[in-house]
C-alpha cells in the first residue's frame, strides 16, 4: 500500500509539475488574513484547590496565503498559518506556526504537502460542524479546567492523531509533516488519503527524528476520508466518515485503527449533526488491552438566523484502561450564542457543563464553564 500510494503520489505530481513548465500566467497574490479573539472564563470544578474562578485568554492568528495560476491552467500555493501571540500554543500546535503547507491543483484534484492537517481533521463531520461560539463540544472550553484530573479521556471528536487524548487540548501531533491528495467532487462526493512515514509527534516543520521508536508509535501511516454533500428538496445534507491506518513499530503494541462517521442535515436555518468514533485498542500494550471497545459520540442542532446563532452540542466518551482496570467517561453538554455585530466582528458567550469521571472517586471532576469573549476575524 505504502509503495502504491507514493508511487501514485510521485506520479499526479510529476505530471502536474510538466504540465506547469509554461510560464505562469500572471504573478501570484498574497492575502494576508487572520483573527484575534479575546475571552474571558469562569470555572466552577470539584477539583479546585484554592484557584481563582475567572481568568482572561487571548488567541491570534495571522494567516498569509498565496494563490497562483499557470497557462496551462494549474493552479498552485502556499499557507502559513502565523502565532502572533505572547506566549506559546496552549495546544502544542506549534510556537511559530500552527500550520504551513505548499499545494496544486487542477482537474485531477489537489495535492497538497507540509505541517498541516490531515484529511481526518478537514474532512469530518460532527456536532462540532454546527456549534457556534468557541465551538461547543470542539471548543475553549478546555482550556479554564484542571487538566490533572488522573485519567486519559477522549475529551475532543478527534481520532487519534488529532488529539493527544493524554490531556486536554493537546494537538502536538496534528500537523504532523504529511503528503496529501483531495479528489475532485463528482456528483456530491469526495474522497481525500495523507500519508505520514510515522506518528512521531516532533516531526513537524524542519525537525525530524528518524527514531526507530520502541514505544508503539505508528508507521507508514494512512489517513483515509470521504464525504458527500448535496440537497434534496430544500434539506442539505452532508455525509462523511475518515479513518487511520498504521503499523506498530513494536510488535507488542497493536496497530493503528480508528474511524469515525458523522452526518449534518440543514433547513430553513436549522441543522441536526452528529457523529460516532472508535478509537479501538489503537498503539496500546496487546498485554493491557482488553475487549472493551474506545469509542466517543457527539449529537448536536443550532439555529442560525440574521446575525444571529444558537446551538446545543453534547459529547460522551469512553476510555477503556485495560483489562480489569475499568474506564474513564467524560461528557460535556455545551451551549453557545453568538452575534455577527459588524463585519468580522462576532461577540459570543457559550456554557459547558462536562463531567470527567476516571476510574475511581478521588480524581472526579465536574465542571461548569461559562466563556465570554468577542472574535475578530479580519
Amino acid at each position: 500500500m505504502k509503495k502504491i500510494l507514493l508511487g501514485t503520489t510521485a506520479l499526479i505530481g510529476s505530471a502536474a509539475l510538466f504540465a506547469g513548465a509554461a510560464n505562469a500566467a500572471e504573478t501570484p497574490k498574497i492575502t494576508l488574513g487572520g483573527f484575534s479573539n479575546f475571552e474571558a472564563g469562569f470555572t466552577s470544578e470539584d477539583l479546585d484547590t484554592d484557584q481563582r474562578a475567572g481568568a482572561f485568554r487571548t488567541d491570534n492568528v495571522i494567516t498569509v496565503r498565496v494563490a497562483g495560476k499557470n497557462d496551462m491552467g494549474m493552479g498552485y500555493g502556499a499557507g502559513i498559518d502565523l502565532e502572533a501571540d505572547t506566549s506559546d500554543n496552549a495546544d502544542s500546535a506549534g510556537v511559530n506556526a500552527e500550520r504551513t503547507f505548499i499545494y496544486v491543483d487542477g482537474k485531477w484534484g489537489k495535492l497538497q504537502g507540509g505541517s498541516d492537517l490531515g484529511v481526518t481533521k478537514t474532512m469530518k463531520i460532527d456536532a462540532s460542524s454546527i456549534a457556534r461560539a468557541t465551538g461547543g463540544v470542539d471548543g475553549d472550553f478546555k482550556y479554564f479546567m484542571n487538566t490533572n484530573a488522573g485519567g486519559t479521556v477522549f475529551a475532543t471528536p478527534d481520532l487519534f492523531l488529532d488529539y493527544g487524548s493524554t490531556v486536554l487540548g493537546d494537538e502536538s501531533s496534528q500537523a504532523i509533516n504529511k503528503v496529501s491528495y483531495y479528489t475532485p467532487r463528482f456528483a456530491g462526493f469526495q474522497a481525500g488519503v495523507s500519508y505520514l512515514f510515522d506518528t512521531t509527534g516532533g516531526d513537524r516543520g524542519q525537525f525530524l527524528s528518524r527514531a526507530n521508536d520502541t514505544t508503539g508509535e505508528a508507521q507508514n501511516v494512512i489517513l483515509g476520508a470521504l464525504n458527500y454533500e448535496g440537497k434534496f428538496s430544500n434539506v442539505g445534507v452532508a455525509l462523511g466518515a475518515t479513518g487511520e491506518f498504521g503499523n506498530s513499530e513494536d510488535n507488542t503494541y497493536n496497530n493503528l485503527r480508528t474511524w469515525q462517521a458523522g452526518a449534518k442535515f440543514d433547513f430553513m436555518g436549522f441543522s441536526l449533526a452528529g457523529s460516532y468514533g472508535n478509537l479501538g485498542d489503537s498503539l496500546r500494550l496487546k498485554s493491557a488491552t482488553s475487549d472493551s471497545s474506545n469509542y466517543f459520540w457527539t449529537v448536536g442542532g443550532a439555529y442560525e438566523v440574521g446575525p444571529f446563532g444558537a446551538s446545543v452540542t453534547y459529547l460522551n466518551s469512553e476510555f477503556d484502561n485495560g483489562a480489569g482496570l475499568g474506564h474513564n467517561d467524560f461528557s460535556n453538554l455545551s451551549f453557545g450564542v453568538d452575534y455577527k455585530l459588524a463585519a468580522g466582528l462576532t461577540p459570543y458567550a457559550e456554557v459547558n457543563v462536562v463531567r470527567y469521571d476516571p476510574t475511581g472517586t478521588v480524581n472526579d471532576n465536574d465542571a461548569t464553564v461559562v466563556i465570554v469573549g468577542t472574535q475578530l476575524a479580519f
